[in-house]
């Protein structure tokens, strides 16, 4: 299995990109260049670590997955990066993961906890690092992840273990009470 199939990075720094957009977008007339890189960095530092933790642990369990870019979902990232739309969503793609016999609730529910941990774990080094901001974004990732919703990765979680699902949404709370 490659670590990176043909395509998947730069649809990866897509979605990034978009991401940076719905950050942007409210600062869109007062942005420097500095302000724009460390909004990009953002962006990187919470979507990307997300969504390749779910595509490490699905290989790790023996699954082929790839992070794409979804164009539906791409376009509604790209409306919430609007200034001043009221409701932003940050959906711009997904890991797709290659199940074959041996998936399980359990298996997927893992692989749907790993990017909600990964921010929770990222919100809590950011947070003693004395970095309020990242801390904030990391925790509003995880807790909009773990809504147990539709594909979202907090349904999975939920199915797989509840006792594991209402930690994590109780890291999620207290990581955005602290920061």
């Amino acid at each position: 299995m490659p670590l990176f199939y043909k395509g998947e990075l730069v649809e990866l720094l897509v979605a990034v990109t978009a991401v940076f957009a719905v950050f942007a977008g409210s600062f869109a007339w007062s942005l420097t260049p500095v302000s724009a890189a460390k909004l990009f960095l953002l962006a990187f530092v919470i979507y990307a670590p997300h969504e390749l933790a779910h595509k490490f642990v699905a290989e790790y369990y023996g699954f082929p997955a790839r992070f794409q870019i979804s164009p539906m979902l791409l376009a509604l990232t790209l409306i919430s990066a609007i200034p001043y739309m009221p409701l932003k969503f940050i959906v711009p793609g997904a890991v797709r993961v290659y199940v074959h016999s041996g998936y399980s609730r359990s298996i997927d529910g893992k692989i749907s906890a790993a990017g909600p941990l990964v921010s929770v774990a990222l919100g809590f080094v950011a947070l003693l690092s004395g970095l309020k901001w990242l801390a904030m974004f990391s925790g509003w990732i995880s807790l909009f992840n773990l809504l147990p919703l539709g594909p979202l990765d907090g349904r999975k979680v939920l199915f797989w273990s509840p006792p594991f699902w209402a930690l994590l949404m109780g890291a999620s709370l207290f990581l955005l009470l602290l920061s």
